[in-house]
């Protein structure tokens, strides 16, 4: 479990994804492992899901997916 801070997102992603990453950024920063990973689960899905919807594009996918390890 990870962010890599060195990765930038774009600022202009969708509110929900912008409030999802602060919570994690949370979690993270407290050191609260178990609930970073249990909602960085949800978060994964909803990424993947805005993927399909459109709502982000390929590119902001896999730089997100790097800046949380998931790939």
């Amino acid at each position: 479990m990870y962010i890599d801070e060195e990765i930038v997102l774009r600022e202009d992603l969708p509110e929900g994804l912008r409030r999802d990453f602060a919570e994690l950024r949370e979690y993270y920063d407290a050191g609260d492992w178990f609930l970073f990973d249990t909602f960085f689960e949800a978060v994964e899905a909803s990424v993947k899901a805005y993927y399909l919807a459109g709502k982000i594009s390929r590119e902001d996918l896999n730089c997100i997916f790097r800046k949380y390890g998931i790939l």
